[in-house]
């Protein structure tokens, strides 16, 4: 999710954590199935509170996930808070089958630590009476047993097997301890898109959000298992077997009037940029329509080029620099050996190059 749709929180352990703006949503559907319910003010208040605080267990469950990766040599970037759960980012997720049982069990289990908790709050401090067993609305009385309900809920939806959700990527890591990793993504997103039908179907006659899972669920299943198809062919390969050399030049002094001259008759999606003869930036179709409408045809194309966009290394595996482009929607990078410019990558090169492995496979 980018940040300009979302609210930061916070970043416990250097982890971003914000809420996108559509949790609005939720809020705006409790608030307005209570008042159909005739609920009071205070119990609409008490309702609210009580899916925040569900949403904080949540945040916990995506951080067991989060330090989990962190600790296995993982990397995790933010968590982002949606009104069908929380949603981590990892940049580099541990691979090893082991590795990703763990990272996959640490969520459930630190709901499971959180329910053991409730249960001796109730036990010694708040004991529950008959009484607080009366869920038709929630009370301070019966707030500890609903959020503990809440928890072992959450633990029992999460172990369902449909990838990739935790149960499923459960199922998968074991999967793979016996058979490569595409052939255990293959067969867990296949079961998995089973369960995303289940949960659109009872999404109908029980609660929408399910459609919503089921949705989720079915496209992240189809993405990541392209994605390790992708993995696959790619970490054969390296940058220079893709590297672009008969890319399209420019002065830095020129003007962006004479790149948009130059643009229509290339097929390219932008230029290089050098300066003295050394490489000194990327310019993209993007900025070149931007610098027109903002200053004209006669601003020179060095204050439009990219000069910070990173470089990378012709000796660099293609997957990592493949899946790093896409996560920062970077079109075109350059790539270097040692210090000295050897030419370009472009997303769409890699594309058109695993469009061919693939047929050829």
């Amino acid at each position: 999710m980018k940040s300009r749709f979302s609210i930061p929180l916070g970043s416990p352990f250097g982890i971003k954590i914000s809420i996108h703006w559509t949790f609005g949503f939720l809020i705006a559907w409790i608030v307005l199935v209570s008042v159909n319910q005739g609920l009071e003010v205070y119990q609409i208040l008490m309702q609210i509170v009580f899916v925040l605080t569900i949403f904080v267990c949540v945040v916990l469950h995506e951080l067991g996930h989060s330090l989990m990766a962190i600790r296995l040599g993982g990397k995790v970037e933010s968590i982002t808070l949606l009104p069908i759960g929380g949603m981590a980012n990892m940049s580099e997720m541990p691979e090893k089958p082991r590795e990703e049982f763990l990272v996959s069990a640490a969520g459930p289990l630190v709901n499971v630590v959180i329910a053991l908790l409730l249960m001796l709050y109730m036990s010694w401090i708040h004991p529950v009476s008959p009484d607080d067993m009366e869920f038709e609305a929630i009370t301070f009385q019966n707030f500890p047993v609903m959020l503990l309900a809440a928890n072992l809920f959450i633990v029992a939806f999460n172990l369902i097997p449909a990838f990739p959700m935790d149960g499923g990527r459960l199922f998968r890591s074991a999967l793979a301890m016996k058979m490569s990793r595409l052939q255990a993504t293959s067969i867990a997103k296949d079961i998995g898109q089973i369960f995303a039908i289940i949960f659109i179907i009872a999404g109908i006659f029980v609660n929408p959000f399910l459609i919503i899972i089921g949705i989720f669920v079915l496209l992240g299943a189809k993405g990541e298992h392209e994605m390790i198809k992708y993995q696959d062919i790619l970490n054969q390969y390296t940058v220079e077997d893709v590297l672009k050399t008969d890319y399209q030049a420019l002065d830095a002094d020129e003007t962006i009037g004479q790149a948009a001259e130059k643009l229509v008759h290339i097929s390219d999606r932008g230029f290089v940029i050098t300066s003295e003869g050394e490489f000194a930036g990327l310019l993209t179709k993007n900025d070149i329509i931007k610098g027109l409408n903002e200053r004209g045809r006669e601003i020179a194309v060095k204050e439009f080029m990219d000069s910070d966009v990173p470089s990378v290394r012709s000796s660099d595996s293609l997957f990592e620099v493949y899946k790093d482009m896409r996560r920062n929607q970077h079109e075109i990078v350059p790539v270097k050996a040692g210090d000295n410019f050897k030419g370009v990558l472009e997303l769409e090169n890699i594309n058109e190059f695993l469009l061919i492995k693939k047929a050829i496979v």
